[in-house]
């Protein structure tokens, strides 16, 4: 008897026929390109022919893929039926998700998470713990929480994490400050007060640690709380936040904070959701990780099409 087809090696295959486009397949399926290449190798190898002629950064069809397209369209289409007559059984889940995270995080990026998963799961009910990233990561660990969303923390050995996106740190200062015309040398950053939101933040670490690779020690700041609050003193000339473009998107559009790069190399960033190793999650709880990388892939593709203010 011949093996069944894998339906996800299926779904890359469909996606790429019909967009001819690893790129375009890989964000309908939200993998990667390389996702997709692998999914259809491994579908060529089973099947045992080749299912596309492959030309520069497009694709085609060969008689094969032609044969197989209808075929793999209707195996989808009736795995989707079925998921819905299921879901026809209870078309309304209940059940409590509970979610650590960062204030920017919660400013930012949930907001529109919560909007799309409300209409997959309007009856779930919803608590957000705010925190910094150890104090949520902590949580996590003692159950207080199910799901983190937060930087990805130095110590991840009891824990999954899954990739939200990647960013990078860089000083935002008033248009009148020295620094909106030319950017500073490592000796200059030891002497400017710094607008942070909180000490006790793995983002205050990481900028510690970044500055004493260079030799330099920040030593002058003013701790607000408040990532708005560090905002506005910056646009006042009081002194330089150091946070990530996505933070004080309307602020740099609108010309009220110039964007100035750090010295001597990037500061980047890694965001994750993350849970208790080897936990399972459930169907809410996996359409909240996927939302949050959605949410994530669309706040840096905002940026790369864009082209604001700043100094380089």
């Amino acid at each position: 008897m011949n093996q069944a087809l894998d339906t996800r090696q299926l779904r890359a295959f469909v996606s790429l026929a019909r967009s001819s486009s690893f790129t375009q397949a890989g964000r309908e399926l939200h993998l990667t390109q390389s996702a997709i290449s692998h999914a259809i190798k491994a579908l060529e190898n089973d099947v045992g022919c080749q299912l596309f002629h492959r030309q520069g950064k497009s694709v085609h069809l060969t008689h094969a893929g032609r044969e197989l397209l209808p075929n793999a369209e209707q195996i989808l289409q009736l795995m989707s039926q079925a998921r819905s007559t299921l879901g026809t059984l209870d078309q309304t889940p209940r059940g409590k998700l509970r979610i650590g995270c960062t204030t920017a995080a919660a400013q930012f990026i949930l907001p529109t998470v919560f909007r799309e998963f409300k209409e997959s799961f309007p009856l779930y009910e919803i608590k957000v713990v705010c925190g910094e990233t150890p104090d949520t990561i902590e949580k996590l660990m003692k159950g207080d929480v199910d799901l983190a969303v937060s930087l990805r923390p130095a110590d991840v050995s009891r824990l999954d994490c899954h990739p939200i996106f990647e960013d990078e740190l860089e000083f935002l200062v008033s248009p009148l400050h020295r620094w909106a015309g030319k950017a500073p040398k490592p000796k200059d950053a030891g002497d400017e007060t710094y607008i942070v939101a909180s000490r006790n933040s793995l983002n205050f670490t990481l900028i510690q640690e970044f500055f004493i690779k260079q030799g330099v020690r920040l030593n002058h700041f003013i701790e607000l709380g408040s990532s708005e609050a560090t905002k506005e003193l910056a646009k006042l000339g009081i002194g330089v936040a150091i946070a990530a473009r996505w933070i004080a998107r309307q602020e740099i559009e609108a010309g009220q904070l110039v964007v100035v790069p750090m010295p001597r190399g990037k500061l980047k960033r890694r965001w994750v959701t993350s849970r208790l190793k080897g936990r399972v999650l459930n169907l809410p709880e996996r359409t909240f990780v996927g939302l949050c990388e959605e949410v994530g892939r669309q706040m840096m593709g905002a940026f790369a099409t864009t082209t604001p203010r700043s100094h380089r």
